[in-house]
């Protein structure tokens, strides 16, 4: 690429400088079996089979495939198989080129130009600048309200667009030419490139998304550009993939396809698993958890993510922050984390979680610790009178805790149900709802106590922290506070690194104090794979890649 005067070229060295990822980081628990957390194997004994599928178990139906509306983890999961967006995660968890083969970045560090790559949909149409320009816009149309939207706010002109301030044209994305492709941020963003691995960023082909509005819903009509096509999708039941002969790294897909299932019963799941009907499970029974890790047939790797209660700021009794702390002091989260949960998970008493560096190299966690001390029973009998006493209240008005159906949910509540009776004498009722009747109701900010696993979509604390903005579509509890906006607010608008971290410090704590949920504990991914398959890429932030999968013959 022409380099213009006052540009440079960001080399692999210069992301590892600009761009801190959670896989640079050190691990908060090592992984069962040996090896190195998140790393990807090629030695698969022999030579690989070409002609091999990989057989997994995506337990559910996906939500959606079209990239940004299908923000969970299940459509994120085939989607990064079957597209690809201008940068990927490495096997070293760091933004490689992808769909754009190199790119420059402005001195003043808010313009990005990408060149594109010759690669081709799977229907044949060459991958331009102008399938991602569409895209991009797209994305944050407010006539679609997409639920990953917020993601593009970094983009100059997103943010305005999205909440009818804007409008598209104000969008400050440009296909430039068939192979180029611009794009114009509101501030300096170290971590764009991180952001921007994220599937809800993946292009879509515009002639086939004008032409079609259910595009995505069916294995007729969807068009992908990553190293999978689809071939079949019996809804409910299964999806199949082929190797995508039009993508441009197309020799580095060493297998011939996947075949997903959609079998929602831990130990039906794993009974698949050793029969040979499944090449890799992602989760393993909770009464077998500890069995499986102690013997290293299960393998554990961490994960940026936090299991935690949101209590919703404006339903009683969480109106009050000093019952809200109460509730978030006394638990014992060891004791759940060791005879419950059982997958090697570190107690959490903060919101960030692990895994995220600080400019100098440290964990962000390590920095500030906790904020308060695990199942520190008497100070919270203490807060909860103390907020009782504020309201006015001689009884503690109804508490339901609500999760989404699970056994491990439902195991976990129950045991948090009963600290809660014997720590500070309040009755907690327990409800379980269907999985898209609790996340409607939970993004309608209807649920007073509700259930929450937040893994990161890119690798910067202020990921979780612009959840709780007022008025963000992840901030489900109501929770205000015009100090905190305006803080989240400046760090978004601050290029030093140094400072930017010890804004966000400030943020965390402000948070914190006013406690507008209960942390749990910081996750890991308990997995078991067959010993023939290598090559799965764990990130300690994004979404798992079957890339790079070798199957050796069994």
């Amino acid at each position: 690429m022409n380099m213009r005067k006052g540009w440079k070229l960001l080399s692999t060295a210069a992301l590892v400088t600009v761009l801190a990822i959670t896989g640079c980081s050190q691990s908060a628990t090592p992984p069962a079996g040996g090896g190195t957390a998140g790393q990807a194997s090629t030695d698969t004994g022999g030579q690989a089979n070409v002609a091999a599928k990989l057989k997994l178990n995506l337990k559910t139906e996906p939500p959606s495939l079209d990239p940004p509306k299908g923000f969970d983890s299940t459509s994120n999961e085939v989607l990064n198989a079957t597209m690809e967006g201008l940068v990927r995660l490495d096997k070293d968890h760091k933004p490689q080129a992808a769909m754009a083969e190199k790119w420059a970045v402005s001195e003043d560090g808010k313009t990005y130009t990408f060149t594109l790559r010759d690669s081709k949909w799977s229907n044949g149409e060459p991958v331009t600048a102008q399938d991602f320009e569409f895209a991009f816009k797209r994305i944050v149309d407010p006539n679609h309200a997409f639920p990953s939207a917020f993601l593009a706010y970094y983009i100059d002109g997103a943010e305005a667009f999205n909440k009818g301030t804007g409008n598209a044209d104000g969008v400050q994305v440009k296909a430039v030419d068939e192979k180029t492709f611009e794009v114009k941020l509101k501030a300096p963003t170290g971590y764009f490139l991180h952001i921007l691995t994220q599937p809800t960023f993946f292009p879509v082909n515009k002639k086939v998304v004008e032409s079609n509005p259910k595009w995505a819903e069916g294995a007729a009509s969807i068009v992908t550009n990553g190293p999978f096509k689809m071939e079949d999708w019996v809804h409910d039941q299964s999806v199949k993939l082929v190797k995508n002969d039009g993508y441009w790294d197309r020799d580095s897909i060493k297998y011939a396809g996947i075949e997903f299932v959609m079998v929602n019963d831990e130990n039906t799941q794993f009974q698949m698993y050793k029969t040979g009907q499944l090449d890799m499970i992602q989760t393993v029974p909770n009464d077998m958890k500890k069995q499986l890790i102690d013997s290293g047939e299960a393998k554990v790797e961490t994960e940026a993510s936090i299991y935690y209660y949101r209590m919703n700021t404006t339903i009683p009794p969480f109106t009050n922050a000093n019952i809200r702390k109460a509730f978030a002091l006394a638990i014992d989260r060891k004791t759940l984390i060791d005879n419950v949960v059982q997958g090697k998970q570190t107690p959490a008493m903060a919101h960030v979680p692990l895994g995220f560096p600080e400019p100098d190299g440290a964990d962000f966690r390590t920095k500030d610790g906790d904020f308060f001390k695990d199942n520190d029973v008497e100070q919270a009998k203490a807060l909860l009178k103390k907020g009782l006493e504020e309201e006015g209240w001689t009884t503690l008005p109804p508490v339901t805790m609500t999760y989404n159906t699970s056994d491990a949910h439902k195991a976990i509540a129950q045991v948090l149900q009963e600290m809660y009776k014997k720590n500070l004498g309040v009755d907690v009722k327990l409800e379980n709802k269907e999985w898209k009747v609790f996340l409607a109701e939970q993004r309608a900010r209807s649920l007073q106590f509700s259930r929450s696993t937040i893994p990161a979509d890119y690798g910067d604390p202020v990921n979780y922290l612009e959840l709780f903005v007022t008025d963000h579509p992840g901030n489900r509890v109501n929770y205000s506070n015009k100090e905190y906006d305006a803080l989240v607010e400046k760090i978004r608008n601050t290029a030093d690194e140094t400072e930017r971290f010890n804004l966000m410090h400030d943020a965390e704590k402000i948070f914190m104090d006013d406690m507008p949920l209960v942390p749990i504990y910081f996750g890991t991914k308990v997995f078991m794979e067959q010993p023939n398959i290598k090559g799965i890429v764990r990130h300690p932030v994004g979404t798992i890649d079957y890339k790079w999968v070798e199957i050796g013959n069994k």
